[in-house]
């Protein structure tokens, strides 16, 4: 099936790390090893849909003693994560079949919400960095995944029609717009978003279990990771 493609994007959360728990937790962890804090548990979930500086004057306001600015406090959050973030694992089989894929000729990119310090930190850990053709991340392109815009600029980025696109990716409402736009969808399976499991079915061109399925799908050659960006 996948033969017919040239491009092939990437979510980077789930899909090609194992990140989900770093995020899960990250509010309550920070402010108990950094501040000695045992914040409420749902300080995670209030803060999972902040940015980072909406999250840290959320924070200031439930706990004024922590006595430096919201820049400040959101620039320790960020280094907080991002030391935890670049020790991510890799989901099972991602460096096998990134390889492969790049190997047989594909262009891969990664599509995220994440920052690019954060993802060029955490692959090239994983020793996958340099297979990746682009990264478009949320900043960068000026949109949310929420948004069909944003596949529609990753595409013009690209240089081909958001149809000639396929997307692997593990969040339903991140399917479902890139579907709006245009894009074929490769389902990858995550525990996180287990619940949505059979709505991902029901809207995915493609349901795999593990990224090594995707290996069977593709049979061109092409370029090595050594030939890409630096």
């Amino acid at each position: 099936m996948m033969k017919q493609w040239e491009h092939i994007i990437f979510d980077v959360d789930g899909v090609l790390i194992d990140s989900m728990p770093i995020w899960e937790h990250s509010a309550s962890l920070y402010l108990k090893q950094v501040w000695g804090i045992d914040a409420a548990s749902s300080i995670d979930t209030d803060c999972a849909t902040l940015s980072l500086l909406e999250a840290a004057a959320y924070i200031k306001q439930l706990y004024p003693q922590i006595d430096v600015t919201e820049h400040a406090l959101a620039d320790g959050v960020a280094a907080f994560i991002r030391e935890r973030y670049w020790q991510a694992d890799a989901r099972p089989g991602m460096q096998e079949t990134i390889h492969a894929l790049k190997e047989q000729g594909y262009h891969l990119y990664l599509a995220t919400a994440s920052e690019t310090e954060n993802v060029r930190g955490a692959l090239s850990n994983l020793g996958v960095w340099n297979c990746f053709d682009a990264i478009y991340t949320c900043t960068d392109i000026g949109y949310s995944k929420s948004y069909t815009e944003y596949y529609e600029k990753v595409a013009q980025c690209i240089g081909v029609p958001c149809k000639d696109l396929i997307m692997v990716e593990d969040s339903l409402h991140s399917m479902i717009t890139a579907k709006k736009a245009g894009l074929t969808v490769a389902a990858v399976y995550e525990p996180y978003s287990a619940e949505d499991a059979q709505m991902i079915r029901n809207i995915s061109d493609v349901y795999i279990d593990t990224l090594q399925q995707l290996l069977p799908l593709a049979q061109r050659k092409g370029r090595t990771c050594e030939t890409d960006r630096k």
